[in-house]
């Protein structure tokens, strides 16, 4: 059976870290905490082993991941910069893995199911993942990715994250990224 583990970025409940924080209060960490966790429900009901963590210690989310002989690891964050910048992006680790497989499998979901919503690439290697040395990605060993929900710091943004609908579509669009990677290149 495949096994997954779903991290949701940023301290549980907000401490010690938040995350990004929206102009009208609405936290990073709870936004991922709902979606990470339909996620998990998601993968579950589609007879996939998932797990999931939200933690402070990015080592600890490492060493659980590897330890506990996972197959995908995904990390979901919101994104924050300025009050414009719009739209969803994917990260992998840098160089060409099986991560990049991953994320393309997870961004053409989001982007299938919000097609108003921007997406963020990094197109001049022809992917759709940004790479990036961020420590989850560089520290496990499994095909890994870190998902970018939309942008907290923007105001339009900040309430589409805040909508359930929105969150719930998001949840059903990764898990189906996932089982789309399972499919495609687990088989």
């Amino acid at each position: 059976m495949i096994r997954v583990l779903v991290n949701a970025g940023h301290a549980p409940n907000g401490n010690p870290d938040a995350g990004a924080i929206g102009p009208t209060g609405l936290r990073e960490c709870d936004v991922v905490a709902d979606v990470g966790g339909l996620v998990q429900q998601y993968l579950i009901a589609a007879g996939v082993q998932a797990d999931y963590i939200q933690n402070d210690s990015l080592e600890y989310i490492c060493q659980t991941a590897n330890q506990g002989n996972y197959d995908l690891f995904l990390s979901i964050h919101c994104n924050s910069f300025n009050e414009t910048a719009k739209g969803i992006e994917v990260y992998t680790s840098r160089g060409w893995t099986n991560s990049d497989n991953f994320a393309t499998c997870l961004m053409n979901q989001m982007a299938n199911t919000f097609p108003s919503l921007d997406v963020r690439a990094d197109w001049s290697d022809g992917d759709v993942d940004k790479e990036a040395g961020l420590y989850v990605l560089n520290n496990t060993v499994m095909p890994a990715a870190l998902f970018e929900l939309p942008f907290i710091s923007n105001p339009v943004e900040e309430e589409w994250l805040r909508n359930p609908i929105n969150q719930d579509e998001s949840a059903k669009a990764l898990a189906r990224g996932v089982t789309d990677y399972v499919v495609q290149f687990m088989d």
